[in-house]
This record gives C-alpha cells, structure tokens and sequence, in this order.
C-alpha cells in the first residue's frame, strides 16, 4: 500500500504561471504533479542546479514572555 505525504513549498505567483503553462495544466496541482513526474524520471535533471529557499526552525522556539523576563532577571542577580 502507497503512503502518500502532504509537502508545502513556497513559490512566487509567476513561478506557478509559468509551470501551468510549460506543463500544459490548469491547476497548480496537476502541474506540480507532472513536473515531478518529468523531474523523476528524466535522466537530465541530476546535472541541474536551481536556487533553492531554505527556511530554519528556530532550535527549540522562543520562551514566553514572562518565563524570559524571569529568566533575564535570574541571569542578572547570578541565580541562573
């Protein structure tokens, strides 16, 4: 049995336009479809390099406000 797993990318409006009207499709969803289809199966696509959008998660989130102004206040005295 296939498992199939929702993914989310960011891409600019003319990005998706122009993927719509090389792959032939009329929806975003078919066209990214086909195209990593093509991308999968086309022996050319391993020699492309395309600039990629990386965005990192902040190691282990922010604290809220108030656990960080006791924390600072803690630093402060020299209890933490």
């Amino acid at each position: 049995m296939e498992r199939y797993v929702i993914v989310q990318t960011q891409l600019s409006d003319e990005t998706l336009k122009k993927l719509k009207e090389v792959t032939g499709e009329n929806t975003v969803k078919e066209a990214l479809s086909k195209a990593i289809m093509h991308y999968i199966n086309c022996e050319h696509a391993k020699h492309h390099t395309g600039e990629v959008k990386k965005t990192r998660k902040r190691g282990g989130g922010r604290y809220p406000i108030y656990l960080a102004n006791l924390m600072a206040i803690a630093k402060s005295s020299g209890k933490l």
